[in-house]
This record gives C-alpha cells, sequence and structure tokens, in this order.
C-alpha cells in the first residue's frame, strides 16, 4: 500500500498517463451512429465480428466477436529467444528496476535499467557493448529513469522523472548528442512506438483542483506535445486521469483504481483509455480531434469478493502500521475492475490492452485484447507467468521476466502468428 503526502510532488505522477482536449463523450456519440457496416471476420452467413458506423466523422467499431480464426490466430512463445541476464557475464547483465526493453533497425537491444539509472546497449545475441547515463545531475545523467524513446532518426531520447526533469538525447555509436529539460509540470509519456515528437502529461495541475476534497476523484490530465527544443509544449487533450482516494490526511491509491492510458501511435496520432470499458478512442496528435472509437461490448468486469480481500491481504502486507489499516478502512470497495492494466501499441499500429491484474494476480498468465490499426478485434494473445510485457514488434515482444526472488531478466520471447 502506497500512501502519499497531500503535498504532491511530481513522482507521484512518475507512471500515470492521459488525454484529450474537451473530449466528445464516446457514449454520446455511440448512441447516434447513423450507418453501419459489416466488417468481415466471420464466413459464410455466420454473425459479423464487427460493426463499424460513423457520426460527425468518428468512426466507432463495436466488435462482437473475434476476426482470428483459430487458425490465424498470434501466440508469444514461453522460452526466450534472448535473455539478457544469461547472454553474458558481469554487472551489465544484472538488472533491477527495469524500465524499457526495445530492439533497433540493426538488431541492437537496448534496455534502460532504473536501478543504475543506466542505458545499456547489446548486439543482437545479447553481449554488453557499452552503456551512457547513469545516476548524477549532470548532461546525459538521471536521478529516476523514465522509458525510453525511440525517434525515426534512430536517436534515442531518454528522460528523468522529476520535476523540470533532465533529458538527453543519444546516438548510440557516438553517445551524447544534446540535453534538455522539461517544462515543470510535464513528466515523460511512455511511447512504445518509433516516432518524430515527443510527448508529455500534466497531472499536478488536475490534482491540486481536488486535492482539499475527500473521497474517490479523478482529476483531469493534460497531454501535450513537446516542442523541438523540448523546452515548451502545446496542449493536445484533457480528459480525466487516474482515480485516486484523499482521505483527511493522506491521498493513496484506491482498490484496483482505473488509470489513464495516453499512447503515442508513431505516425503522430494518440491512442487514448480510460479503462472503464474494453474500449479506446484515437485523437488527431496535432489537434486533438476524436477520430475513431474502438470498443469490445459485454465483457464482464465484476469483481468477486475473494479477489478484493486477496488484492487487500497483498497490498497491506504482514505487518501494517495502524493509520495504513486506517485508510484502508475508508476506501471503497468497486463493484468492477478497471477494464485493463496497461496498453501498448506495437510496430504494425495494432493497439493491445492487458487486462487487470493488481497487486495480488502481477506474476499471473496476462491476457491481451488485440485491436487492428482500423479498431476491429483480432483476438487475444496471453503472456507468460512473471513476465511483463513492454513493447512489441512485427515477429518479436519484450520485457522483463521475474523469478521467485523477484530477480529481473529483460527477454525478447517470439510472436508466432497464424495463417489468416
Amino acid at each position: 500500500m502506497r500512501v502519499l503526502r497531500k503535498q504532491p510532488t511530481m513522482q507521484m505522477f512518475a507512471n500515470r498517463g492521459a488525454a484529450s482536449r474537451e473530449m466528445r463523450s464516446p457514449a454520446a456519440i455511440a448512441a447516434v451512429v447513423v450507418a453501419a457496416v459489416v466488417v468481415s471476420g466471420c464466413a459464410g452467413e455466420s454473425a459479423p465480428a464487427s460493426v463499424v458506423g460513423d457520426s460527425l466523422g468518428v468512426r466507432i467499431v463495436e466488435s462482437l466477436a473475434p476476426a482470428w480464426s483459430t487458425e490465424a490466430a498470434w501466440w508469444i512463445e514461453e522460452g526466450p529467444l534472448v535473455d539478457l541476464s544469461s547472454s553474458g557475464a558481469g554487472e551489465k547483465h544484472f538488472f533491477y528496476r527495469v524500465r524499457d526493453v526495445l530492439r533497433v533497425a540493426d538488431g541492437r537491444l537496448i534496455v534502460g535499467d532504473g536501478a543504475s539509472n543506466e542505458v545499456r546497449i547489446y548486439d543482437v545475441s545479447g553481449r554488453f557493448v557499452r552503456s551512457f547515463g547513469g545516476e548524477g545531475d549532470g548532461p546525459g545523467e538521471f536521478q529516476y529513469l523514465a522509458p525510453l524513446t525511440l525517434l525515426r532518426n534512430g536517436r534515442l531520447v531518454v528522460q528523468d522523472y522529476t520535476d523540470g526533469g533532465r533529458g538527453a538525447e543519444f546516438d548510440l555509436d557516438s553517445g551524447l548528442v544534446s540535453s534538455f529539460r522539461r517544462p515543470r509540470m510535464i513528466g515523460p509519456l511512455r511511447q512504445p512506438a518509433t516516432s518524430e515528437f515527443l510527448w508529455g502529461i500534466d497531472e499536478m495541475s488536475g490534482f491540486l483542483k481536488v486535492v482539499g476534497s475527500r473521497g474517490l476523484k479523478r482529476p483531469l490530465a493534460t497531454i501535450v506535445r513537446l516542442s523541438d527544443d523540448r523546452a515548451s509544449s502545446h496542449t493536445v487533450a484533457v480528459v480525466p486521469g487516474h482515480e485516486v482516494f484523499i482521505a483527511p490526511d493522506a491521498d493513496a491509491g484506491p482498490l484496483m483504481g482505473r488509470q489513464l492510458h495516453a499512447v503515442p501511435t508513431g505516425d503522430g496520432g494518440l491512442v487514448i483509455g480510460t479503462a472503464d470499458r474494453l474500449e479506446y478512442s484515437k485523437l488527431d496528435g496535432a489537434t486533438g480531434a476524436l477520430r475513431m472509437i474502438a470498443r469490445i461490448p459485454g465483457v464482464s468486469l465484476a469483481v468477486s469478493r475473494e479477489e478484493l480481500d486477496r488484492e487487500r491481504r497483498v497490498r497491506l502486507g504482514p505487518d501494517p502500521r495502524p493509520h495504513i489499516l486506517e485508510i484502508f478502512e475508508l476506501l471503497p470497495e468497486p463493484a468492477e475492475k478497471p477494464a485493463y492494466q496497461r496498453m501498448i501499441v506495437d510496430v504494425e499500429g495494432n493497439v493491445w490492452a492487458g487486462e487487470h491484474l493488481g497487486l495480488a494476480r502481477r506474476h499471473d498468465p496476462q491476457k491481451w485484447y488485440v485491436w487492428d490499426s482500423s479498431g476491429v478485434w483480432l483476438g487475444i494473445v496471453e503472456t507468460p507467468a512473471r513476465f511483463e510485457l513492454m513493447r512489441v514488434g512485427a515477429d518479436e515482444v519484450f520485457g522483463v521476466r521475474r523469478d521467485f526472488d523477484e530477480v529481473e531478466s529483460p527477454q525478447v520471447l517470439r510472436l508466432g502468428k497464424g495463417i489468416g
């Protein structure tokens, strides 16, 4: 259980995401769908897999069944293609608090290691090549490493989570190219797809507007796009952010709280998920205009008493302090869990939404709902137990596996694809 003081800091919001400027309600738009066509997904005269409509220029896709047949389904293999904890020896093959794992065009693997605040480079086979970054306050050094951003020109942007945090751009061969500082109140946004832009998020402004209240709140969050020099930004969208429970003397994450997911698509667009239901919205990344809503209706999000009790026990731990117990007594019990826990856009523009596991089930296999770039639900892919998915390539996935002692191993797993 993490309890935070009422006086907030930027690190409170380090891993949060959000977005949409005056975004129109998906429910309201869906209610006035004016046209529908069948999207192919089932053979013969069987019911359509998805129905597409249009309302005021917004594409609306409802998937009633997965489009994949059994033969076309995707899967992730259990055994790693590369395991960086065993592909070499020495301290550069020990990892803790891994922030990101990715592969660049020439096959090299990049890992952001949060404990050392280093970015480490490995060859195709997993042999250590070099590192840059590290703990410190100087150019190209970091205090609280954020996930990495790969630019279309092949360079890597590395940022710090701290308020007004440092950022640096690196050439993978020659090292540090330039450094910058983000505007205050703006945190980095996770960008799993290669991009030519840097995105950020302001959650503090919305939080400060509700901090004097009490109970379960969902402050607004603002998504911005940074300028070319990264010193300023412009607002793209504003939507509800992460849920927070505000008690008289503290604020805390609620049981199975809903989070906001804002994921740049790499082509200048933005995918937004609020986890209220199994759906997401796609925005124009320049104007914030709503372009598409994709949803899968009818998926139960009901939470059982057993699930709630288990989540509470794990979050409390074996010997909670009295004031932690007092806060837990105040936390409302949700009737539904969030629709998903993480959202990723892969290199082909497909959207992946991982089921909510919470803290109690964090090491379980995880089901991921996959939509194609047009919003049609393709099917479900399951990641192995104890594996945290971070990025998805064309035929590989990247992430970190944790053993029973919580030892971390950055790994590359094969993504198999059936015949469509």
